[in-house]
């Protein structure tokens, strides 16, 4: 998905032409979670200091402040065909856990960073867990400066459409692919 409210500020994306694409452009490669209220509104500072729990049995992968934003942390799981998928968790205050350590499903991580009006839990699932060197030199991730941030980015775009979905980059669906592994 595309958020037209993010602005035309550029992030490290650069098209085809050599400039930085708008963020408001960019796909959206994982979940944001925030709090409803009473009626069922999103309740913008609602999801402060919630906790953020493991989607499942892991390895902590990943852990890295990235400032303001809250810490990124990133859970390797072992599926049963033997592939592995990591869950990553972005805006987290307060983490719990460190690199190395065994998590298991339901456990306390970390709690929602506090963002203001727009504390949120950024949650993803992807086929990778190392994010460095994702993108291609031919693509406008590696034309830019998205290559080199180990837990990436969170969201894609690309000049080729067959590559502007967070799909061709690795990213799933979270909740699809949760369900479907219950």
């Amino acid at each position: 998905m595309q958020n037209p409210g993010l602005g035309n500020a550029g992030k490290c994306f650069v098209d085809a032409n050599g400039h930085k694409v708008p963020f408001s452009q960019l796909y959206h490669a994982g979940e944001d979670w925030f709090k409803f209220d009473a009626r069922r509104q999103v309740d913008a500072s609602g999801a402060k200091d919630e906790p953020v729990l493991a989607v499942a049995n892991g390895l902590v992968s990943w852990k890295q402040n990235i400032g303001a934003e809250g810490w990124v942390i990133t859970i390797e799981h072992l599926l049963a065909d033997g592939s592995k998928v990591w869950s990553a968790y972005w805006h987290v205050a307060d983490p719990t856990v460190s690199i190395g350590q065994l998590v298991y499903r339901g456990d306390v991580i970390g709690r929602v960073a506090d963002l203001g009006q727009n504390s949120h839990l950024h949650w993803e699932i992807r086929t990778w867990g190392d994010g460095s060197n994702l993108f291609p030199p031919t693509s406008a991730g590696g034309r830019g400066t998205c290559n080199g941030r180990i837990p990436a980015l969170g969201y894609t775009w690309d000049d080729l459409l067959a590559r502007t979905s967070p799909n061709a980059w690795g990213y799933l669906d979270p909740v699809k692919f949760i369900e479907a592994h219950r």
